[in-house]
């Protein structure tokens, strides 16, 4: 969470500091108040616009040689095109990595993610506000001599090159914030965005698209707690966005705008936007994810939800934003976040230690989510938005049941959040098979054990209660696939 600590001496003026702290906290990222003012779409220069509009703008990325995540020729899921395999993101918000720590705790953490099955993280790559000494690095050096965005220290980039590079050796891609630039213009690079001309973050986007092309493993995250409404700053990330991909036809690019937004609400029709990144409240998950899904303009994945360790979150709660984002349309994946992990154990965050941390539920959780989807035909799920699969028996809000079917009849994927305490219907002749059955488990988001139901005809409707009254997820397969138990082994 990005929060800061204010002290002041005396009763009143103490407790007017915890009422500003209040509204810090209120505003700051993770537990910012959801928006509720309509997302204003940006205005794109005319000459772009002219250009976007006779399809002769920019250089659209797909399949992009030795890129651990690029997108398929179709731009509906993202490829491992050293593999030819189809990636699911299984990610961390790792937030303060590149200032907070040490090079040796840089590669422990790394290594650790990576044997959990982690493929993706997200990073600032540089940072005013998040760490102990910003804007320094662990070591004491600071990304710009001078103002921002300028002047550019050979020291402290050559050290986020090799940081890039051990990730890349860990098989984990870097989602790349160029600079945060903060709720309400608090904290973050925004007054920096303010003083900046377009010039200058077309530059710095120049900089880091020249330096970084030839990398394996980045996307780049542009914005960050950015509000669609202030027009000042967001065409200074537009700018910072073309200046990226002018010089960076290899590498992918998203944004992050306010809680309660998607990337394609703000941007859709930019030249140089691929994914569609989400960043929610909960309860806002199914119909968002589902909602973008349906427009096909941009595979989705869920960016930023709430974190565990925040908001209350319980270990349940942190697991159902995961599998609703996901089987409601977010068929990318997910960036999963821990109140401690995301600064590092950040003082103006928590002390609590961040190492803790790495085997906490929310963690195994996000693991065995990545297994899950990746035993499975996930680049082909679509969400069972108008109940033709699950039937009966899904509930409505925090009791909401969701599934999502692959799009050639061969998976079918039910999450059940309150357990037994629902029986759900499944019609069993949305799986296609040769001989017309379905083999059906129970699989466990805790400990990703995996229960095998039986084999039944994959013909009209059937009801399935879960084992007890935790959350599991149903998996139906057609029988001929011959499939190995969910989250066993990836595809």
């Amino acid at each position: 969470m990005r929060v800061a600590f204010l002290n002041k001496p005396g009763l009143l003026l103490w407790m007017l500091a915890v009422v500003t702290l209040f509204a810090t906290v209120l505003s700051a990222v993770h537990f910012r108040r959801q928006s509720t003012k309509a997302t204003q779409r940006f205005q794109f220069p005319v000459p772009d616009k002219m250009a976007m509009d006779s399809g002769t703008a920019g250089i659209r990325v797909e399949g992009a040689k030795g890129q651990l995540m690029t997108l398929d020729p179709t731009r509906r899921f993202l490829l491992n095109s050293v593999t030819m395999k189809p990636v699911f993101i299984t990610g961390e918000d790792a937030w303060s990595l590149q200032v907070q720590l040490s090079d040796s705790d840089i590669q422990f953490y790394l290594a650790d993610r990576a044997s959990r099955g982690f493929n993706a993280i997200w990073v600032g790559l540089v940072d005013n506000t998040y760490s102990n000494n910003p804007p320094h690095d662990f070591y004491g050096s600071v990304p710009f001599n001078g103002p921002d965005f300028i002047n550019e220290n050979p020291a402290y980039w050559s050290r986020v090159d090799q940081t890039l590079s051990w990730a890349a050796a860990n098989g984990i891609t870097v989602f790349a914030d160029p600079a945060f630039v903060g709720s309400g213009c608090n904290g973050g690079y925004c007054q920096s965005y303010y003083n900046s001309s377009t010039d200058v973050l077309t530059a710095y986007g120049q900089f880091l698209g020249n330096r970084y092309k030839g990398f394996p493993n980045i996307i780049w995250l542009i914005g960050g707690d950015a509000d669609p409404a202030n027009s000042n700053v967001q065409s200074k990330l537009y700018a910072l966005a073309s200046g990226i991909r002018s010089a960076d036809f290899v590498h992918l690019i998203t944004t992050e705008n306010y809680r309660g937004s998607s990337s394609q609400d703000v941007w859709s029709g930019a030249f140089w936007l691929d994914l569609d990144a989400l960043y929610l409240q909960p309860s806002d998950i199914p119909r968002k994810a589902s909602a973008d899904f349906l427009l096909r303009r941009y595979p989705v994945f869920m960016m930023e939800d709430w974190y565990e360790g925040e908001h209350a979150m319980t270990e349940l709660g942190v697991r159902q934003e995961g599998y609703w984002a996901v089987l409601s349309g977010g068929t990318l994946g997910r960036i999963f976040g821990n109140y401690a992990i995301w600064g590092f154990s950040w003082l103006g965050a928590t002390s609590d230690p961040w190492k803790n941390q790495l085997g906490a539920a929310g963690s195994v959780g996000q693991e065995w989510l990545g297994k899950l989807f990746r035993s499975r035909e996930h680049w082909k799920l679509a969400p069972d938005v108008n109940h033709r699969v699950l039937t009966a028996g899904y509930g409505s809000g925090s009791t909401l049941s969701v599934a999502a079917r692959t799009s050639d009849g061969q998976t079918i994927i039910a999450y059940v959040p309150t357990g037994n305490a629902a029986t759900v219907t499944i019609d069993m002749s949305r799986i296609k098979d040769p001989g017309s059955r379905g083999k059906c488990w129970w699989f466990n988001p805790r400990d990703g054990s995996s229960r095998l139901i039986g084999t039944f005809a994959a013909t009209g409707k059937r009801e399935f209660s879960p084992p007890d009254g935790e959350d599991w997820i149903l998996v139906v397969d057609s029988l001929t696939t011959n499939l190995a138990a969910p989250g066993s082994s990836d595809l």
